[in-house]
């Protein structure tokens, strides 16, 4: 059975094909999202890793002219809040490079079968092992300065 929407002129049409696989229709699926999850995670933290190697490249393009200014901004980049998100910035690094190699496996063939499982265990499982080794040293010593 085809699809089929109301016209401006009151009657009906069919929908093409294009059109109906765009339509919301039921109830959201928990599972697709889930399988979705770590596609998004990549697009996500490579566009939060692009705005930030911008953002870096600006800010050091406007200080490398004023000495006292870049000092300046060294010590504003040493606060508690700018540890905060060295640590944010580390851990999007994190999941951005293992979920990289994730799919860079999964290219190549291998373990294909087990894809959900990989992510879970190497992208989120070893990456948060990771963060934790190297964002508690971060966060000790950079805010709260022990």
């Amino acid at each position: 059975m085809t699809a089929r929407r109301a016209a401006g002129d009151g009657t009906s049409v069919p929908d093409s094909p294009a059109v109906s696989r765009f339509k919301i229709t039921g109830q959201a699926n928990p599972e697709r999202t889930l399988r979705r999850l770590p596609h998004l995670l990549q697009r996500a933290t490579g566009l939060l890793l692009l705005s930030y190697l911008f953002l870096h490249v600006h800010t050091i393009r406007e200080l490398r002219n004023v000495p006292a200014a870049f000092n300046a901004a060294l010590a504003e980049f040493h606060s508690p809040f700018c540890k905060l998100l060295e640590i944010a910035l580390f851990g999007t690094v994190i999941l951005h490079a293992l979920n990289g190699v994730r799919i860079t496996i999964l290219d190549l063939g291998v373990a294909q079968d087990r894809q959900r499982r990989l992510f879970w265990a190497f992208a989120v499982g070893f990456g948060s092992l990771l963060f934790l080794a190297g964002a508690i040293p971060l966060f000790l010593s950079g805010v709260l300065r022990i």
